[in-house]
């Protein structure tokens, strides 16, 4: 009991201290899949999410986090390869 308040609780909590245990991992590595379902090696997340801005990959799973790469073949992926590496 505490001697001040009169209530039963612990210290640590009652004043805040307590640890709370995060809901998201923290991801280390991304889950890569080829154009064709084949499995790559996996990436760092900051090159997962460059390959997703530049519209090079997609998200197929969030847990665990796995993108596919997409096929350079459509006339849009061609011409922004051409427009990137002249």
């Amino acid at each position: 009991m505490n001697p001040v308040t009169g209530l039963i609780a612990s210290t640590e909590t009652s004043t805040g201290n307590r640890r709370v245990r995060q809901l998201t991992a923290n991801i280390t590595t991304v889950h890569v899949v080829a154009d064709n379902g084949r499995l790559l090696q996996p990436c760092h997340p900051a090159r997962a999410r460059e390959l997703i801005r530049k519209q090079r990959a997609k998200c197929i799973c969030s847990l665990p986090y796995t993108i596919q790469l997409l096929s350079l073949t459509s006339p849009q992926a061609q011409r922004q390869a051409e427009q990137e590496y002249p």
